[in-house]
Order: structure tokens, then C-alpha cells, then sequence
């Protein structure tokens, strides 16, 4: 089911463009006889309004991840969208929270603009999905879609800190979890698990798919039981992995010193968990984590927050000249949608679903999804 965007209502657009926001008046009385201060109850209120939604979306794009099979991946993004639709339609309602103090209203609006923010990703995607929006399109919905939460993220943060100096508050529990984490789904169209299954588009043919993974129309029909040519967009086809081999790195040269401490300090982030929108050891997004290892290994080397911007980055290097500390990219279709570090011997560390791990670029999902590398460290 496709839906149409959403469109920012004025009280958080009134946020983004710096206009004044009147302070609701309350009655003195009714703090009175508390020691609890208006910005201390409103900022209590407003984390515990948001953060218990903004597990609730977490918990389901992690649901999504899991996933393999594309249409149902598609219909529990489009469950996600009614269910951000909804609780957006519940707020512009609720009393609390259009009579927060100006800066707590603030807060709210990074809050609230990050869910329609998500909500128009996920209609951009399942459009992408259909095949109405096309690859170049969509990566560049991803790329500003990523920028943009970040954006958001990083603006509440500072708000926060503000808020929490100026006005002398402590932050419960849930306003903590809003400050440390993000609503940020990888920016990629569902897709193929692994490589054994592939989601017919707009345009493809049984000649077009088979020529795709190395197959003939012969043993494409019969994998899936196929009784005639005709394909539906969306349809689910079992294929075969293509055949491909990776080159086989060259030996390494003389590893250097800044080389060594990029390699050694990624290794010692094993095991730590994965987080949408991650930027520390508490969690990680594959970038955030690249990003982290780059700037605190010692070396202090800054490089790009996302992953399309890492991918512009330094020089690119061939698979059979790759170095211990290069970044290797992957792509999802022809998006660019994962980086990891490399280390030796065919092996590289990244951020998986679940944590820091190593993976070998041999295997059959990572040959096949390899986009190429780029060398930061000279």
C-alpha cells in the first residue's frame, strides 16, 4: 500500500526556522507546593511521552532486519509507517505536549521531525521497492535522509545540554536513552538475504534474471517450479549465488605504524553492540564505528560520519592491494550502504546486526556484494 508523505506541522516547524514560541502560561499554584521546577517536570514528561515509542521503533526495524523475505519485509515497513502516522495524529492532540516551555517544545520538535523524517524515508523506499523511484534517486533519498537525522540528532543533543545547564535539571532514565540513541534504519531498500533470492522489479524478464546470477532461463524455471515466462513485480525467485571468485590479495608490504594502530584498536571493539545511529563503544552504526576507530586509535585521523561521504574519502585501492587499515565497501543493489576495516589475510571487521564482528571477504554474500576500498592512512 503506498501512502503519501507527511508534511510538517507548524509547531515543529516553527522550531526548525527559529521562530519564537510563545511560553504557555501555567498556574503558579499548581507548582506551589513543589520543589520540582517547571522545566524539570517537562522535560520528565516529554522523555517519558518519547522514549517508549522510540523503543518501539527500534525493536521493530531490528525486527525488520531479520527478515528474509522481501514482501513481508515491505509490509512490516508499511505496519511501521501507520504506526509512526499514528502516534504523530496522537500528539498533535495530546494537551502535555502542546503546552511544554518553549525549550522543552524544542526538544520536541528534533523528536518529532526525526519520526516524519523516517516515515517519508519509508514511503521513498517501498516506492524504490515497486520500482517507481530509481537507483540514483534512491541513493540520493538515503544520503539525505541519513544527513538529516543525523542533523537532528546532533541538534537535541546540543539542545539538551543546554536545557540541562541553564535550567539546573537532571534527565530520568528514558531522556538519557533519547540522548543515546537514534531512530535511523540503514538507508537501503529491503533486499535479497544473502544471495539465494532475488525480488523481481519493473522490467525484469526470466532472461534478463538468469543472465543476472550466471544461470540459464532453464534453471531458473526449475528452481522456482516454474510453469511459464511470466513474472510479477515483487515476486520472490530462488537463484543461484554467482559464481564469481574474489582476487586473491597480494602480500602485504611493511604495515606502518599508524596502519598497526587502526588495525589493533578495531580488534579490541569486538563484541560491542550494534545501535541506529551509534557513534561510541555503548553502540554502533557501520560508520559511526569506522569513524570512532579512525579518531581513537591513535592516529587521530577525522574522516566522514556516513557511509556514502567515507566512500568519497582517500584513494582507491584495488582488492588484490588491499592493506591492513583500508575501508571496504559493500552495496546493497548499487547502493553503497556498508564500510568495514580491513585486516589480513582476506579478513575485515565491521558492524553487523549484532555487534563488532570479523567477516571474510571470501565468503559468498561479501564477494558478491563487494563496491571496493579506499586507503585513508599513506
Amino acid at each position: 500500500m503506498k501512502k503519501e508523505k507527511l508534511l510538517v506541522p507548524f509547531i515543529a516547524a516553527s522550531v526548525l526556522v527559529g521562530a519564537s514560541v510563545t511560553t504557555p502560561v501555567f498556574s503558579h499554584s499548581a507548582y506551589a507546593a513543589s520543589s520540582v521546577s517547571i522545566y524539570q517536570k517537562d522535560v520528565n514528561s516529554l522523555a517519558d511521552y518519547y522514549a517508549p515509542f522510540y523503543k518501539t521503533v527500534e525493536k521493530k526495524l531490528k525486527e525488520i532486519e531479520g527478515i528474509k523475505d522481501d514482501e513481508k519485509a515491505l509490509a512490516a515497513y508499511d505496519q511501521l509507517a501507520d504506526q509512526i502516522d499514528q502516534f504523530l495524529t496522537k500528539t498533535d492532540k495530546n494537551h502535555a505536549m502542546n503546552h511544554l516551555n518553549s525549550e522543552a517544545d524544542q526538544l520536541q520538535g528534533y523528536l518529532y521531525d526525526s519520526l516524519i523524517a523516517l516515515y517519508n524515508y519509508i514511503v521513498d523506499l517501498e516506492d524504490y521497492a515497486y520500482g517507481d523511484v530509481s537507483d540514483a534517486e534512491f541513493n540520493k533519498i538515503s544520503a539525505n535522509f541519513e544527513k538529516e537525522i543525523n542533523a537532528y540528532n546532533t541538534q537535541f543533543q546540543q539542545k539538551a545540554k543546554s536545557y540541562k545547564t541553564k535550567r539546573k535539571v537532571t534527565f530520568n532514565a528514558n531522556m538519557s536513552y533519547l540522548l543515546d540513541e537514534d531512530i535511523q534504519p540503514s538507508p537501503t531498500a529491503p533486499s535479497t538475504s544473502a544471495d539465494s533470492t532475488y525480488t523481481v522489479k519493473k522490467g525484469d524478464t526470466l532472461t534478463t534474471v538468469a543472465k543476472k546470477y550466471g544461470m540459464t532461463v532453464a534453471e531458473l524455471k526449475k528452481l522456482n517450479n516454474l510453469k511459464t515466462d511470466a513474472l510479477k513485480v515483487g515476486q520472490v525467485l530462488k537463484v543461484k549465488s554467482a559464481s564469481t571468485s574474489s582476487p586473491t590479495p597480494a602480500p602485504q608490504t611493511s604495515v606502518s605504524v599508524k596502519q598497526q594502530q587502526i588495525v589493533s584498536y578495531a580488534k579490541t571493539l569486538i563484541g560491542k553492540p550494534y545501535k541506529y545511529g551509534g557513534t561510541t563503544p555503548k553502540g554502533f552504526d557501520v560508520s559511526g564505528y569506522t569513524q570512532y576507530v579512525y579518531k581513537n586509535a591513535g592516529s587521530n585521523i577525522s574522516i566522514p560520519r556516513t557511509v556514502a561521504d567515507q566512500y568519497k574519502s582517500g584513494t582507491n585501492v584495488k582488492q588484490n592491494s588491499l592493506q591492513a587499515g583500508d575501508l571496504v565497501f559493500f552495496k546493497n543493489g548499487k547502493s553503497v550502504s556498508v564500510v568495514g576495516i580491513y585486516l589480513d589475510k582476506q579478513e575485515f571487521i565491521y558492524v553487523s546486526s549484532k555487534g563488532v564482528k570479523t567477516q571474510s571477504l571470501s565468503t559468498a554474500y561479501w564477494k558478491n556484494s563487494y563496491a571496493g576500498a579506499k586507503r585513508i592512512i599513506k
